[in-house]
C-alpha cells in the first residue's frame, strides 16, 4: 500500500471532525441532499464552523462539495461514517445492556468514547458481546 493512500482503519480525524463526518453521514441515510444549513442545525453550530470543517474534510477527500451544492460523501467518507456510527452504537449497546447504564447516559458517553477506542478494541468488544448477544450487527 502505498504511504498516501492510507486506509479508512489508518487515518484518525480529529474527534470534531469524526461528529462532523458522523452528521453528514447521518443525514445522508435520511435524504439524499445534505446542505451546509442543515448540518449547522443538526451539530448546533455556524455556518462558518461548518464551512471550515467542509473544507478540511474536502481536502482529506472524504467528501465532495460542488460551489453552492450539496454535501456529498466520497465512497472513503462513507467507510469511515460506516465505522464511527458502527463504534458508536456498539459502545452504546454495551454500557446499556452490560453494564446497566440508562439510555441517555450511555449515548453521551459512547459519542465520547467513539472518539478515542481502537479498532482492536472494539472487534475484542464485539467479540465479548457476541458471546452472549448472538449476531449484534455493528462492526
Amino acid at each position: 500500500m502505498q504511504q498516501n493512500k492510507r486506509s479508512h482503519l489508518e487515518k484518525k480525524l480529529s474527534p470534531s471532525r469524526e461528529e462532523y463526518l458522523k452528521a453528514i453521514y447521518k443525514l445522508s441515510e435520511k435524504t439524499q441532499t445534505v446542505r451546509s444549513i442543515d448540518l449547522a442545525v443538526y451539530l448546533g453550530v455556524s455556518k462558518p464552523s461548518v464551512h471550515s470543517a467542509v473544507t478540511i474534510l474536502q481536502e482529506e477527500r472524504l467528501l465532495v462539495k460542488p460551489l453552492g451544492g450539496e454535501i456529498l460523501l466520497t465512497d472513503e467518507g462513507r467507510k469511515q461514517g460506516e465505522v464511527i456510527i458502527s463504534k458508536f452504537r456498539l459502545i452504546k449497546h454495551f454500557l446499556i445492556t452490560c453494564c446497566d447504564v440508562n439510555k441517555l447516559t450511555a449515548s453521551e458517553d459512547a459519542c465520547k468514547m467513539e472518539h478515542i477506542i481502537s479498532d482492536e478494541t472494539v472487534i475484542a468488544l464485539k467479540k465479548h458481546i457476541n458471546q452472549w448477544y448472538k449476531d449484534i450487527p455493528f462492526f
